[in-house]
């Protein structure tokens, strides 16, 4: 397996989801998804849940994201996806996520994980020489994307991705709320312990991940807030400092730049997974306690 397509693959879809989010197949015509819009001073902002990844069979966006896209006059996602160099962030990543100080997974992870590490490697036909060079988030985050490649999801599909597409097609621009070196050292700064959670996290999601591809797909599409708490925040109940790290800080340091946007005059669609947007340490309930009238949004413009 070569190491840049892979990771090129991961860095654009992947590494901005922190989610480890999947999808599946749902023969629904019609969905509200996941958006809220709060009115500012000017305009408006229109906040939507994402997916990075959808199936290659069924990529259609939710009708209430292509009607805030519809409305907005520019976009802010998680990354400035027109402004990132594949191949240069493909090897950054590949350096951040493998060990440089002697040390190899088996020997981080011990026997008994690595053993439970050695199916789930032979499945997704990943190298086990290359595993072992890796740290454990970097093959925690490379398994989930071969997983979800395996099981039919592409980023190249992806919401991201679409609208971008459609971005460069309308000449609306584009603006990243991270960078990707962020997101980077964001995983390699996590300790060791918090990693090796990470990657037994993997391994659950992993082995559940057929059989809970439908209902979280469909929670998704219909925008279902109290099935998609349940479905994504469940694995991080045990592990609060991993929720902490990875989601909520990150949400506290989007604050103040959402609040900017609703001083332009003109209105915006901010695009973020959709685990920063549930829970009362979600992006939502934030902006609520900074006494932001938020309202959910639909294709008709009226509350679901």
């Amino acid at each position: 397996m070569s190491r840049a397509r892979p990771l090129s693959k991961f860095l654009i879809g992947v590494l901005s989801t922190l989610l480890l989010l999947c999808s599946a197949s749902v023969q629904a015509s019609t969905s509200d998804g996941l958006v809220w819009v709060v009115h500012g001073s000017k305009g408006k902002v229109y906040i939507a849940g994402s997916m990075h990844l959808l199936r290659r069979d069924r990529p259609d966006l939710p009708e209430a994201m292509t009607a805030a896209y519809r409305e907005a006059e520019s976009l802010v996602m998680e990354l400035d996806v027109d402004d990132v160099d594949e191949q240069a962030m493909s090897n950054l990543m590949l350096s951040a996520a493998s060990f440089n100080d002697g040390r190899s997974l088996p020997a981080v992870a011990g026997e008994a994980r690595w053993r439970a590490l050695r199916p789930v490697l032979t499945t997704l036909q990943f190298p086990e020489p290359f595993a072992a060079t890796l740290e454990p988030w970097g093959l925690a985050l490379l398994l989930t994307t071969l997983e979800y490649a395996r099981l039919g999801f592409d980023a190249e599909v992806g919401v991201e991705k679409q609208l971008q597409t459609l971005a460069a097609t309308d000449a609306k621009t584009i603006e990243g709320l991270e960078t990707p070196e962020f997101q980077i050292a964001l995983f390699d700064s996590l300790p060791i312990e918090e990693q090796l959670q990470l990657l037994d996290m993997t391994l659950t999601d992993i082995a559940e991940m057929p059989a809970m591809a439908e209902d979280l797909y469909s929670a998704w599409r219909r925008g279902d807030v109290q099935r998609l708490e349940a479905l994504l925040l469940e694995g991080y109940e045990a592990m609060p400092k991993l929720y902490d790290d990875l989601v909520d800080q990150r949400n506290r340091r989007w604050i103040p730049q959402v609040k900017s946007l609703l001083t332009k005059e003109s209105d915006t669609l901010v695009v973020v997974g959709a685990l920063h947007l549930v829970g009362d340490r979600g992006l939502i309930a934030l902006l609520r306690r900074e006494g932001l009238k938020i309202e959910r949004y639909t294709a008709s413009g009226s509350p679901p």
